[in-house]
């Protein structure tokens, strides 16, 4: 049965994510809080893994899952993800507010960073100082980045059983949880304040126009659009995988192998850069009278999209092993405890301030999108607005591709203690991390109060 391989780790996951949507539909109280399918489905696998399997094999075992195998998994659905993403088009014009969201969704993830890195240094010492760097990364990026970034530390600091990769899924993991359960709490509290309805239950569905093209009577061009779409994604991640054969034949040995490790752990950012790339092609073609439309269709590339980031959240959940829970469970509930409540506050007082009108919808949509990911805040937002009828959705989508730009300086602090790590004065460069971090979150605070008070975004 060698030939089913990598297959039955993906049956695994689609059977989980089939079981979690069973529950989620069924059971009275699930479809009450936020918890992503995807997510549900990974906690049900870990409890089978780390409980069960124990239990069967008279302890032989810590888990059934090949953690490397599913780890794999994740590495390529993420990248997978971002290229669907990127390929995507995109003509909305940037308008000022959604820069204020973009400064405001990025000063968050620097405050959260700051908590995490206080606490390695003032309660878990003995612990790598990034891994409280993380929590910034899997409350505001949500699980593939975390795990991304994870994976690059864990191959930079030769650490066993994808230590970092583990923790940066938990982060996220808990944010999830924190995201929706408070959020829903606070969402209640809204609509008493309001005077609304409290929301029953939670809904995943999105709110969407879809346009079907039909070319003949007897065929409907989605199902050719497909095709197109998926080969278009295999060239370009082949492009991906050529560039990174390379670089592994060229410097691969470079500082024993850190650098091409830190590259490769960078996959799904090649694989938007080519992607973009290829956009920017698309266009001048366009320009020159071509007929090119065929070549993207947003619909698809979204559902795409959405497939390969539940089976990463499915899969990320599965990585998880008792050791890593054995060395860092307490520094992961205690910073992300820290963490999710620094933001609920920090939240609640920008808003006011940043979001003259809208401001709790904004807050709410914001916080669920800072604990977990835009799907979370969407799904919260629509306790208070449940038709999207304001502008809130649509700014926070916009906001949070203008604070990924905001954010690479941001990405480049969090690397600084494992780039130094093992240096003659480590606590020096830990010192430069926090206060980059603490500059940030001071630089866009103040940019927003000043915006704020001259109404730049009403």
């Amino acid at each position: 049965m060698q030939e089913w391989g990598i297959i039955l780790w993906f049956l695994l996951i689609g059977l989980l994510m089939f079981v979690a949507k069973v529950l989620k539909t069924w059971v009275p109280g699930l479809n009450k809080i936020v918890i992503p399918t995807a997510l549900l489905g990974g906690f049900i696998g870990l409890a089978i893994s780390l409980i069960f399997t124990p239990l069967l094999t008279g302890g032989a075992e810590e888990t059934f899952v090949d953690v490397n195998q599913m780890g794999n998994i994740v590495y390529h659905a993420l990248a997978i993800g971002f290229i669907a993403l990127a390929l995507k088009r995109d003509d909305t014009k940037i308008k000022k507010k959604i820069w204020s969201t973009g400064m405001l969704i990025t000063s968050t993830y620097s405050l959260q960073a700051i908590i995490g890195l206080l606490l390695v240094l003032v309660l878990f010492s003995q612990n790598f100082v990034g891994s409280g760097l993380l929590v910034a990364l899997g409350f505001g990026q949500g699980p593939g980045l975390a795990f991304s970034i994870g994976s690059v530390w864990d191959n930079m600091l030769n650490s066993s059983g994808r230590i970092f990769s583990a923790l940066g899924i938990s982060y996220a993991l808990l944010g999830f949880l924190f995201g929706g359960t408070v959020g829903v709490v606070l969402i209640n509290q809204i609509a008493r304040k309001k005077g609304l309805a409290k929301p029953k239950q939670f809904s995943e569905e999105g709110s969407s126009k879809v346009t079907v093209e039909i070319d003949t009577v007897k065929e409907i061009s989605i199902l050719d659009g497909l095709t197109t779409q998926g080969i278009i994604i295999a060239i370009i991640y082949s492009m991906v995988y050529l560039l990174l054969f390379i670089l592994e034949k060229t410097i691969g040995n470079v500082a024993g192998g850190a650098v091409f490790g830190l590259i490769k752990g960078f996959n799904f950012i090649i694989g938007i850069l080519i992607a973009l790339l290829y956009k920017k092609v698309l266009r001048r073609f366009e320009h020159k009278g071509r007929n090119i439309r065929f070549m993207t269709n947003n619909y698809i590339l979204s559902n795409i999209a959405s497939l390969s980031f539940n089976i990463m959240i499915t899969g990320a959940v599965l990585t998880i092993t008792l050791e890593f829970l054995a060395a860092y469970g307490v520094q992961l509930i205690v910073t992300s405890a820290f963490a999710g409540i620094a933001t609920l506050f920090y939240l609640r007082y920008m808003t006011k301030i940043v979001y003259p009108n809208y401001s709790d919808e904004y807050f709410i949509g914001l916080f669920g999108m800072l604990t977990g990911v835009a799907s979370t805040g969407l799904a919260l937002l629509k306790g208070i607005d449940p038709n999207l009828e304001t502008p809130v959705a649509e700014e926070m989508v916009l906001g949070s591709g203008t604070a990924i730009t905001m954010a690479f300086p941001l990405f480049g602090i969090l690397f600084i203690p494992s780039l130094t790590y093992g240096s003659p004065n480590p606590m020096l460069w830990n010192m430069v991390a926090f206060f980059g971090c603490l500059l940030y979150t001071s630089i866009f605070s103040l940019i927003l109060y000043i915006r704020g008070k001259r109404g730049v975004n009403v």
